[in-house]
């Protein structure tokens, strides 16, 4: 949920010219991701986007960012180009809140599950070459996990307590609270099955690397001829299963997930281009899906955004993963033994 701004037009034009010496004169605001977004141009016809960080992301985060973009950059990876302050900083501070200015990237977006069969292929490769560019990375900054953030008991319990706490409030919504405490309650019963269940505990081998974090066709700025021109917004970087970033990735970008399902066909495809740049192991075919399931079956996103403050696109994709969820409760299984079908 993007965070009221207190940028006015005058505000931005005053704040660019005294921290990077630029005279703008329009600013166009674009929709889409968790910061607030501008389009500027400036004086000279140079164009830029403005990004105004949420106040949870914290200046030494996105410093992170910056490091990781201008690190992949040096990889010759194709990602943002940040503009360099006039103290030699490449982000500003106005009241809590951080504030970026990349070069504006020229080309075009998706919405989820619009990707060719092409643009799939191109996404794994993609990130792939992201993972192994990371390999590198100097710096000691990005957070880490284990697996265990994703698997153990404490965490699902957790997640139980977040959905029954939300049923109250449901029940206040004479909208849509009927349909929203019915998915609850269904999460609530797919979080204790998965937790009695087990298999998902037994993930302790899967890879754990530095990768983009929010790797999705979201990120992604295309060319004319629809493929990747940019990838962008570093923000949620760290380390984490592979596999969950795979699995993710593919879901966001194939057309036949739009209903909650997959294309198993497809995910293996995906999974195989992943494996032509980067390596996986026995392990990281046999629990993507269950991995997959644990997250995003942990998460109260879009039910809570929406019984807060209303946001009824967000209710719509906290019930459009509510569907991935009962899918994968299907078909976790059938999933991992087609992965593991593929030769390492």
């Amino acid at each position: 949920m993007v965070e009221k701004t207190e940028f006015t037009l005058d505000i931005i034009k005053s704040e660019v010219k005294n921290h990077y010496g630029m005279e703008i004169n329009n600013v166009k605001t674009i929709n889409g991701g968790s910061a607030n977004i501008y389009k500027l141009t400036s004086d000279k016809g140079d164009r830029y986007i403005l990004k105004e960080f949420q106040s949870k992301f914290s200046e030494k985060t996105i410093l992170i960012e910056i490091n990781i973009i201008n690190f992949l950059r040096e990889k010759g990876l194709s990602v943002p180009e940040y503009v360099t302050c006039l103290n030699g900083k490449q982000y500003f501070k106005y009241n809590d809140k951080t504030v970026i200015i990349q070069k504006f990237v020229d080309g075009s977006t998706q919405e989820n599950y619009s990707g060719s069969e092409e643009q799939m292929l191109e996404s794994a490769k993609y990130l792939a070459i992201i993972v192994n560019a990371l390999e590198d990375y100097p710096y000691n900054d990005m957070f880490d996990c284990n697996i265990e953030k994703y698997t153990s008991n404490e965490i699902i319990d957790k997640s139980i307590a977040k959905h029954e706490n939300l049923i109250p409030l449901a029940q206040e919504d004479e909208v849509h609270g009927t349909e929203i405490i019915k998915d609850l309650k269904d999460k609530i019963e797919m979080l204790k099955e998965v937790k009695n269940d087990g298999t998902f505990k037994k993930a302790t081998d899967v890879t754990i690397k530095k990768t983009h974090g929010d790797y999705n066709v979201l990120q992604f700025i295309y060319n004319d001829e629809g493929k990747i021109k940019a990838i962008i917004d570093f923000v949620n970087a760290g380390e984490m299963p592979i596999i969950w970033e795979i699995a993710r990735s593919y879901n966001y970008i194939d057309k036949d997930c739009k209903n909650g399902e997959f294309n198993i066909d497809h995910l293996v495809m995906y999974v195989k281009e992943y494996l032509k740049y980067s390596k996986l192991n026995k392990d990281d075919l046999k629990y993507l899906s269950y991995v997959y399931l644990v997250q995003v079956l942990s998460s109260t996103y879009g039910y809570k955004e929406y019984l807060k403050n209303g946001n009824l696109d967000l209710l719509s994709f906290g019930k459009e993963r509510t569907n991935i969820c009962r899918y994968l409760m299907r078909n976790a299984r059938k999933i991992s033994d087609r992965l593991l079908e593929i030769d390492l």
